[in-house]
C-alpha cells in the first residue's frame, strides 16, 4: 500500500495553527514485511540469516520498526504508547521518527543515526533514507512538512525542509539543502539544493541541468 500522496499537508501561516489531519488506521503488518523483503532484497540474504541481522544488529531496521508500531498505535488513538516507541527509537538508534509521519512500505534506513523526520512528513514507498538527514518544517510556527515520492534517496546529511515535493525517482545528494519543489527522477546537490541531473524522457541528459534550481524548466531548444 502506498502512503497517501493525494491530500496537502497542513499549512499554515506564521503564528497561526492548523487542525492535524484526521488518523487513518495504520497497515503496519503489510508495510514492516515490505521494509524486510526489500531489505533482504538489497543484502541478498536468506530469510532467516537476514531476519536475526535485521532484529540484533540494523539499528536501522529497528528504528523503522518502533516508528510502525508507535505510528499504528497512534492511529488506534493508543495514548502514551507512541512517545514511548518514538523514544526508545531516539535512545536505541539514534534515530528521531515522529509518530505522525506517513511513510510508505519498502523503507531502508542505512547507518540511521541523526536521521529525523518530523511530524507530518509524507513519504512513498521503497524510499533509503541515510544518516544525518532531517525532513520536517522549515519554521517552529509553520506545520508545512515535506511529500517524498516513491523511491527516492534522501543522502547522509541532506535536509528537506518545508512544504516541498520531491518527485519519484529523485536523489538528493548528501549535504543538500533542499527549499524548493524537485522534478521526478532529478538529482539535486547543494546549499541551496540546485538541479544536477534530469532524465533523458524529460528533454534533458545528464548533466545539461547543472548549475539550475530544483524547480527550473529545460532551457529553450532542450526541450
Amino acid at each position: 500500500m502506498s502512503a497517501d500522496l493525494s491530500a496537502p499537508p497542513p499549512r499554515s501561516r506564521r503564528g497561526t495553527t492548523t487542525p492535524p489531519p484526521p488518523l487513518r488506521p495504520a497497515p503496519l503488518a503489510s508495510r514492516l514485511a515490505r521494509d524486510f523483503r526489500r531489505l533482504r532484497q538489497v543484502k541478498g540474504r536468506g530469510f532467516w540469516p537476514a531476519l536475526l541481522d535485521a532484529v540484533l544488529f540494523d539499528s536501522g531496521f529497528q528504528a523503522l520498526a518502533a516508528y510502525r508500531l508507535g505510528h499504528a498505535l497512534l492511529s488506534w488513538r493508543v495514548p502514551v504508547l507512541p512517545a514511548v516507541c518514538r523514544r526508545w527509537a531516539i535512545g536505541a538508534c539514534a534515530v528521531d521518527i515522529l509518530p505522525r509521519a506517513e511513510i510508505g512500505g519498502g523503507c531502508i534506513i542505512a547507518h540511521g543515526v541523526g536521521l529525523v523526520i518530523g511530524g507530518y512528513t509524507v513519504i512513498g514507498e521503497d524510499c533509503t533514507l541515510l544518516h544525518g538527514a532531517t525532513l520536517g518544517e522549515a519554521r517552529f510556527d509553520e506545520l508545512d512538512y515535506p511529500r517524498v515520492g516513491n523511491r527516492v534517496t534522501i543522502s547522509a546529511g541532506a535536509l528537506v525542509l518545508g512544504g516541498v515535493t520531491v518527485g519519484d525517482d529523485a536523489t538528493v545528494a548528501a549535504g543538500a539543502v533542499v527549499l524548493a519543489d524537485v522534478p521526478a527522477g532529478a538529482t539535486v546537490a547543494g546549499v541551496p539544493a540546485r538541479i544536477l541531473h534530469l532524465p533523458t524522457e524529460r528533454g534533458q541528459a545528464a548533466g545539461d541541468g547543472a548549475g539550475a534550481d530544483a524547480t527550473a524548466e529545460p532551457r529553450p531548444g532542450e526541450r
